[in-house]
Order: structure tokens, then sequence, then C-alpha cells
């Protein structure tokens, strides 16, 4: 009682009185017509409240109990178990804001790639959660609380000569060793759920950053600003991670001390994703070889220079004029529009997208240049 009302078991009045005192005010009737239902129709009772503890904090509770009557078929008390509930409860909710996150957050995004990208992280940790989720739904499903009604028939068989029931029956003697073990049981199922609840929060707690990184690059665009190169390099990693691990592509950082520029975030950021989703698939398009993408950051003579190698399928030598072009693409699934896209947003910003690569089986490697400031000042 202590542990889920904060109250000792002396201090509890074992009546529905009792109980409902512990239950928060606009809990109580509808904790009240789910027991008085159960005792009434002599069905199992399962209902979710919130306990105002002594020190003020709130808990929530689920019961899960079986009715007990008498000879003339009336129910007279329940026998049950009490479960805390709280962090289901509150993994529920943020699991419910998350998705509305996640919702307006695929309104809010102009950049096609990093939604793309975003979603693809999401629904890996979404599958992690479905797991969790499973796992929880699984163990409840499997709960020997169920022991609890082959109690209670006993009980109810037995009401009138209990003791002597207990004490000579062979059934009986065995319940007090049965009840031990079903307690044991149903701490272990709760401890295990606990557990998945706990993982559950980690997933849940991943996808929040992944939405709220997303929702700060998704209400950007169109205004220059000072932006740290290298800091923006690792967030288009970040939005890529998920397949670099899933396709265990090595990455290796080659970044040199340089000045921040002023450009338009939301667009080098989708370049830089875009071609890190071309790396990757390059590498996979490459067969048996262990894929490796190195990231560069440097200074060239108009200003910064990011490039992005990889020792992937590479580009056939009558393929690089078209590279750029709308609607090219080496890719069966392609559109051909990435690399057009970003190759426009590099001249908007007054920097240059071009690409570099020895032929097929080589790898290949993308050079963005990008000048210190907007193309009106770019040189002052």
């Amino acid at each position: 009682m202590n542990e889920l009302y904060g109250v000792s078991a002396g201090n509890f009045q074992p009546t529905l009185s009792g109980w409902l005192e512990l239950i928060h005010p606009a809990d109580r009737d509808g904790a009240r017509a789910a027991m008085t239902a159960a005792m009434r129709e002599r069905k199992p009772l399962r209902t979710q409240y919130r306990a105002v503890r002594p020190d003020g904090s709130i808990a929530h509770l689920e019961s899960v109990a079986a009715v007990v009557g008498d000879p003339a078929g009336e129910g007279v008390r329940m026998v049950g178990i009490d479960l805390d509930v709280t962090e289901r409860v509150a993994a529920q909710r943020r699991e419910d804001v998350l998705q509305q996150q996640l919702r307006d957050a695929s309104r809010q995004a102009g950049m096609a790639d990093v939604a793309t990208s975003v979603l693809h992280n999401v629904g890996n940790v979404l599958n992690s959660v479905n797991v969790s989720a499973n796992l929880v739904a699984d163990s409840l499903k499997r709960s020997r609380a169920a022991g609890l009604t082959r109690v209670v028939a006993l009980l109810e068989e037995h009401q009138g000569d209990l003791g002597s029931f207990v004490a000579h029956d062979a059934r009986g003697k065995v319940l007090p060793v049965y009840l031990a073990e079903l307690s044991r049981h149903l701490s272990a199922d709760n401890s295990n759920a606990l557990q998945e609840l706990d993982a559950l929060r980690g997933n849940i707690d991943h996808i929040k950053d992944i939405v709220s990184m997303q929702q700060r690059y998704a209400k950007l665009g169109g205004a220059a600003e000072p932006i740290d190169v290298g800091r923006l390099v690792e967030e288009s990693l970040r939005i890529n991670a998920s397949a670099f691990e899933r396709h265990a592509i090595e990455v290796v950082r080659r970044f040199a001390d340089v000045p921040q520029i002023t450009v338009d975030k939301h667009k080098v950021l989708q370049i830089l994703v875009n071609l890190l989703r071309n790396a990757k698939d390059a590498c996979d398009a490459a067969g048996e070889r262990e894929g490796r993408v190195t990231l560069s950051v440097g200074r060239c003579a108009t200003g910064v220079r990011v490039a992005v190698a990889d020792n992937g399928v590479g580009i056939a030598a009558e393929y690089m004029s078209r590279i750029f072009t709308h609607g090219f693409t080496t890719k069966k699934t392609g559109h051909g529009f990435g690399l057009h896209s970003g190759a426009l947003a590099a001249r908007e910003m007054g920097g240059v997208l071009r690409v570099e690569s020895p032929g097929l089986g080589c790898g290949a490697t993308f050079v963005v240049e990008l000048p210190l400031g907007p193309p009106g000042n770019a040189h002052a």
C-alpha cells in the first residue's frame, strides 16, 4: 500500500469508501461505477485511475480483481492486485504528443530529401518502439493474474469451512504456497514490463530528438545567416545516421578550421543530405566492398569547400557531363532531381556543385564550394 498509495496498510480502511478516498476526486465516480458494475455482474474488474499520495504526487494505477460471492450468488468482496502504470501512461502520452509533432513536422517541412531521411530514422526507431509495446502487451495477455480466478473459485466453494479447507484439504494446503508463487510471478511480470517501458521511453526520446532537429530546419529557408560549416555537416550526418549504420558504412571526417559562412542553411543542408544519401547508395551498389564515405571541410579560393567522397560504384566517363541534368539518373529507382536541385541551390548562393570520378568501380567525390557571404558581397 505504501508503495502504490503512499499510506501504510495499518492506515488503510479496506472498504469501498476507504479505497475511494485515496483516488483522485475526478476519477472517483468512474472507479466506483467500475467496481459496482463488477460486483453486480460478478465480472472481473480491470480499471485505471489516479491516486493522490499524501505528498501530493499523482500515481496512475490499475486494479485487476475478481469478485468473491456468497452462497446466494451475491458478490461480497473482491480479491485482486493493484499495479503502478504511471510510466506506461506517461510513455503513451509522450508517444501521442510525438505522433502529433511528426504530423506537424511533415506539414512544415519543405525539404523533400531531409524529410525522407528523417522519416527513415523515425521509422527505424518506431520498429523498436513497436517491439517493446508488443512485448508489454504479450506480457499482460499472459499475465498470471488469471490464477486469481481459480483461487476465488476455491474460496467461494469453501467459504463456509475455509479454515478446515486450508488446514486439511490437499488443495487448501497448497493455497498459501500457490499465492506466494503467484505473487513472485506477478512481480517478475511487472519488472519485465517496466524494463520494456524504459526501453520504450528511450526510443521515444530518440524520436523526439529527430523530430526536434527536423522542426528546426523545417522553419528555415530564404534568409542567409552565419553558420558553422562543420556543425552543419554533422547535422546532415545525424539525419543519415540510421541508414549509414544499417548498411555498415564507415564515415571518415577530415575537418579543417574554417570561418563561418553566411548562406541559406536550408539549402546547404538539402545539398549535403542528398550527397550523403547518394554516397550510401553508391557504396551499396559496389557489392561486397566495405563502404566508406569521407567528409572533408576546408578553405578554397572563393570561400569554404565541403567534399563528400565514397568508395562506391563510381561514375562512367560518358555520364560525367550529364550528372547534374534534370531527370538524369543512373539509379533504377531514382528520379534525377536531387543533384540537379542541389546544383541550382549552390549556384543561387554564389557557389558551385561539381563531381570528380576516375570511372566505374573507382568511387566518386562531390564537392560543394560556397562563398563566405551572399553573392552580392561574396568577396567583401
